[in-house]
């Protein structure tokens, strides 16, 4: 595929992405499970998380309130979520751009492309951006961009967070010390204003989703549990669930990922693998979570991207595969509620997708050789084959 081929396909996608921005515009004061719940948040009176319940990170509440404040009805509010999103879609795309030209640009245009009205409903790409900044700044060497990047990111969804041991204690760069403060103190002001305002609890609904006490259904454990037929599901916290499990279990899921994670993006980006170390980290905590909204699969896309651009097909293709997966069975949705046994099984065929993926991007790092072939590939960025 020539280069002229490569931004055909990225100005035909981002068409595509801006038409489907548009539709979600003109959809948006239309009433709506998402939209309506992230408007009661940011009308909520009193203390959050205290007196009323709140299942996001304190930076995305306050995102929240500050539109509230803005566009002040909800239609207006709506709006402004999709406005906000666009916005970091195309931070998304212009990142990948400048850090690793037209080819890693393109695959997440086009990848995302199938999902990307989903997208526009939720708030996933604002985490997506700041970790995507994040790993572009770090790879133009920009430590303190990288840093606030990542501290914006982890206070919209907790997910970046596992990029920290990749992107803060690197030797490559100057001024390294100085953007772990930068991070340190960007992500500790807002974690302690949480704590310090609002309490523990503050922590505790984010970690379980305001508390919910079963799998939800697009989850590896939820999604084969409803295959089999374990028993009946139920709405919860704003997502159907099956089977019961108590808070301390999704910390604790949360805990058994973090250090296959930690490894994941200190061993890629020491390695300069960050396609690598995104897919597995990424790939590894939403194989071990309780919540698997269809919406998170987004975030791997940028991380195909970069497997892409350094020459990693398997690894690309399997993340596309996931996202593709999702797309079919976010269509039949209301199928897959009521156990239809072809839309569980879209289900679990893309969460092995994504566990194979967690697999073979980690052992793809385990080799030394690992971090020498991913250094040659990440400095000589190859074009896939003709």
């Amino acid at each position: 595929m020539t280069t002229a081929w490569v931004t055909r396909a990225l100005v035909a996608a981002m068409c595509l992405h801006l038409v489907t921005g548009l539709v979600a515009f003109i959809n948006a004061p239309n009433p709506a499970g998402d939209f309506d719940r992230y408007f009661e948040i940011a009308s909520g009176v009193g203390r959050p998380y205290v007196d009323y319940q709140v299942e996001h990170p304190i930076g995305t509440w306050l995102v929240f309130k500050a539109l509230r404040s803005v566009a002040g009805g909800r239609a207006s509010f709506a709006r402004g979520v999709v406005t906000l999103n666009a916005c970091a879609d195309a931070v998304i795309v212009l990142s990948l751009f400048r850090a690793w030209g037209p080819a890693a640009a393109t695959y997440y245009a086009v990848v995302s492309a199938p999902v990307s009205l989903l997208l526009f409903n939720r708030i996933d790409l604002w985490s997506m951006a700041a970790a995507t900044l994040a790993v572009a700044a770090w790879r133009e060497r920009r430590s303190y961009w990288s840093a606030g990047a990542l501290a914006v990111g982890a206070s919209l969804k907790l997910w970046p967070l596992v990029f920290a041991t990749g992107l803060l204690p690197s030797r490559q760069h100057r001024g390294q010390r100085g953007a772990a403060i930068v991070f340190f103190l960007g992500a500790g002001a807002l974690a302690a204003l949480a704590l310090r305002v609002f309490g523990q609890r503050s922590v505790l609904e984010v970690l379980t989703f305001r508390g919910a006490t079963g799998w939800q259904i697009e989850s590896v454990v939820g999604g084969a549990l409803h295959l089999i037929g374990w028993g009946p599901i139920r709405l919860e916290s704003g997502s159907w669930r099956i089977g019961t499990i108590n808070g301390a279990t999704s910390i604790a899921l949360f805990a058994a990922a973090a250090p296959l994670c930690i490894w994941s993006t200190w061993r890629g980006f020491a390695g300069r693998a960050p396609g690598a170390a995104w897919l597995a980290a990424v790939a590894t905590l939403l194989s071990l979570s309780a919540l698997f909204s269809a919406q998170f699969i987004g975030w791997l896309v940028p991380g195909g991207a970069l497997a892409w651009n350094e020459g990693r097909y398997r690894r690309a293709v399997l993340a596309a595969c996931a996202v593709f997966l999702t797309q079919a069975f976010w269509l039949f949705y209301d199928d897959v509620i009521v156990g239809a046994r072809y839309a569980l099984a879209l289900v679990v065929v893309r969460n092995a997708v994504v566990i194979a993926l967690a697999i073979e991007a980690v052992t793809a790092l385990a080799p030394a050789r690992a971090l020498g072939s991913g250094l040659e590939a990440d400095l000589q960025p190859q074009l896939p084959p003709v």
